[in-house]
C-alpha cells in the first residue's frame, strides 16, 4: 500500500510539473530573435511563474493560450502555453495571454465593469506571480497581458454571444508599484500610468463605481496619445518634461489652477501679519482636518499645522512621521521616494479636499520625518506642493512623478530632484 501511495503522489507531481511547463510557450513558437534568446536564457524563471500560476484559483476556467476568441471545447483540445517574451510597440515585454471562460451580460455590466472583473480575477493575480519571479537581471521593459472573455447581447430580440479582449501593458516600475499597493487609490494611480485597451480601443479602467469620470477619460486619452487633444499642432505643444507622461498643454486646466497661476505672477505678501490672518481664516478647517486625518497622516502632536513663508509664497505646513515597513537602505533619494509612495501620496488627495473653495495661500508643505527600523537615524523630507499640482493630481490628471516635478523637494533642508521610478528600480535591483 505504501508503494502504491508513493506512485500516486509521484504521478500527481509529474502531472502538475507537466502542466506548469506547458503554460510556458515552447521555444520553437517564439519567432522574434531577441524574444527567443530571452525565452531560452530565462526559461527557468518563466517556469517559476507557471508553477505559481497553477496555484491561483480563477473563479471561472482560464486557459493559457496564444489563440484568443475560441470556444472552450476547442481550447481543451489545443496545447496550452502563452507565457513568453515578445515585442510590443518597440518594447520587449513579458507577455501572458489566454481565454477566460466567463460570460458577462451586457445589460447588467458595462464595459468598465466587465474589464474590471477580468482584471481582478485574472490579470492582477498573474501580474503578482510574474513580478515575484522575474528579477531585475531580466532585460525587458513591461508586462503585457491579453485576456479574452465573453459577452452576451440581445440584438433585435435575438440572443448573441461574442468575445471581448482586454489588453493591459504595465511599465515595469509601475507593475512593481501596483503589486505592492495596499489600497484602491494606489492601484488606480498605477493603472492610469499603464496602457489599457478593450477590443483594441484605448480604455480607462476604473476600479470604483460604474465608470471613469469623463474628465479622467479625456486626460487619460491625451496622456497616452489618443483623443482630440493630440490633434493640436506640433508647434504649440511643449516638450514633455523628464519623468512625465504628457505635455502640460494636453492636460485640462481647472478654474482653481488658473487662479493659482495668475496669483503666482502677482506680488506676494508673506508678512507675519498675513500668515496670522491665514491662520485665523482657516482655523475651523484645520480643527476638522487634524482629528479626521490624524491616523492616516500620522501628524506630529508637538508641531500643529501652521502657515509659513517659503519661496515667495505662503504655504500650509503639515508635520508628520513616516515609518517605512520595507528597508530602503542608506540612499536618501530612495528613502524619500519610498516615503512618498508609501505615505505622502496617500495623504495628498484627502488634504486637497479641505481646500476646494479658492484657497488664499499657495500650497501645502508636507513635512515628514522618515524612520527605518533597521536604521538608528532619521531623515527629514519636505514635499512643498503648489495647489496647481495638488488639484491636477487629485483629478488623476497628473502622475506622482509629474506632481514631484512641479513641486520643491527638500531633504534635510537641501533641495533635490527626485525620480520615483529610478528609486523604485534601484531598490528592486539591490
Amino acid at each position: 500500500m505504501g508503494n502504491r501511495y508513493f506512485i500516486r503522489v509521484l504521478i500527481v507531481a509529474l502531472a502538475l510539473g507537466g502542466i506548469s511547463s506547458a503554460q510556458v510557450l515552447s521555444l520553437g513558437k517564439v519567432n522574434d530573435p531577441v524574444s527567443k534568446r530571452l525565452q531560452k536564457q530565462y526559461f527557468a524563471q518563466l517556469q517559476q511563474i507557471s508553477r505559481e500560476a497553477t496555484t491561483i484559483h480563477f473563479p471561472y476556467p482560464f486557459y493559457f493560450s496564444q489563440m484568443l476568441d475560441i470556444d472552450e471545447a476547442r481550447q481543451k483540445q489545443l496545447p496550452q502555453g502563452s507565457i513568453r517574451f515578445d515585442q510590443f510597440n518597440g518594447q520587449t515585454v513579458l507577455a501572458i495571454s489566454g481565454n477566460y471562460y466567463i460570460s458577462y451580460s451586457s445589460s447588467q455590466l458595462n464595459g468598465n465593469q466587465r474589464a474590471r472583473k477580468t482584471y481582478e480575477d485574472v490579470v492582477l493575480p498573474l501580474l503578482k506571480a510574474a513580478v515575484t519571479h522575474t528579477d531585475r537581471s531580466v532585460p525587458f521593459e513591461a508586462y503585457a497581458f491579453e485576456v479574452s472573455h465573453h459577452v452576451r447581447n440581445k440584438v433585435l430580440k435575438v440572443n448573441t454571444e461574442g468575445a471581448e479582449n482586454l489588453m493591459i501593458l504595465f511599465p515595469r516600475a509601475v507593475a512593481y508599484k501596483l503589486v505592492r499597493a495596499k489600497d484602491t487609490e494606489s492601484q488606480q494611480s498605477a493603472l492610469l500610468e499603464s496602457e489599457v485597451y478593450l477590443n483594441g480601443e484605448p480604455f480607462t479602467l476604473w476600479l470604483t463605481g460604474d465608470d471613469a469620470p469623463n474628465d479622467v477619460k479625456d486626460s487619460y486619452l491625451a496622456r497616452h496619445g489618443h483623443g482630440d487633444a493630440t490633434k493640436t499642432s506640433s508647434t504649440t505643444i511643449e516638450p514633455v518634461e523628464p519623468g512625465t507622461l504628457v505635455s502640460t498643454n494636453l492636460v485640462s486646466e481647472s478654474e482653481l489652477a488658473r487662479t493659482v497661476r495668475e496669483r503666482r505672477n502677482a506680488p506676494q505678501d508673506t508678512s507675519p501679519a498675513r500668515l496670522d490672518k491665514l491662520r485665523l481664516t482657516y482655523d475651523s478647517t484645520l480643527q476638522r482636518l487634524v482629528p479626521e486625518m490624524k491616523q492616516q497622516a500620522r501628524f506630529v502632536d508637538y508641531a500643529p499645522p501652521s502657515f509659513i513663508a517659503f519661496h515667495n509664497g505662503a504655504y500650509l505646513q503639515l508635520s508628520m512621521n513616516t515609518d517605512l515597513e520595507q528597508p530602503a537602505g542608506s540612499s536618501q533619494y530612495r528613502i524619500a521616494a519610498m516615503a512618498f509612495d508609501s505615505h505622502i501620496s496617500h495623504v495628498l488627495r484627502p488634504v486637497t479636499k479641505y481646500f476646494h473653495d479658492n484657497p488664499q495661500f499657495d500650497g501645502v508643505d508636507f513635512t515628514t520625518t522618515v524612520h527605518q527600523s533597521a536604521q538608528p537615524s532619521s531623515l527629514s523630507v519636505e514635499f512643498v506642493v503648489p495647489f496647481s499640482a495638488l488639484t491636477c493630481y487629485e483629478k488623476y490628471d497628473c502622475t506622482g512623478q509629474e506632481l514631484i516635478n512641479r513641486s520643491i523637494i527638500l531633504i534635510n533642508g537641501e533641495r533635490v530632484a527626485l525620480d520615483l521610478q529610478r528609486a523604485e528600480v534601484d531598490l528592486i535591483a539591490k
